[in-house]
């Protein structure tokens, strides 16, 4: 087995397009029951992310409405 080992860098990117895709996911179901849990994941992924470096601002079709984004991304923008 082969083991991948990305750099800090490469693992922000990957984790910049998970949530490129959880925020197209949750607009396509925003008014199910999953949004919510789409919600969660999309702000631990963005928590952990602030955690490990990354301040740069994200591209409007990766971001939820302001009132679901994370208090500690929007702190970075004041």
């Amino acid at each position: 087995m082969t083991q991948v080992i990305l750099s800090d860098d490469q693992l922000l990117s990957q984790m910049e397009i998970k949530l490129s895709h959880l925020a197209m996911r949750w607009r396509g179901r925003q008014d199910t029951p999953e949004a919510d849990s789409i919600v969660r994941h999309y702000q631990a992924i963005l928590r952990c992310m602030i955690e490990l470096g990354y301040h740069e601002e994200l591209y409007v079709d990766s971001e939820l409405p302001d009132e679901l984004m994370p208090q500690e991304y929007l702190d970075l923008f004041k």
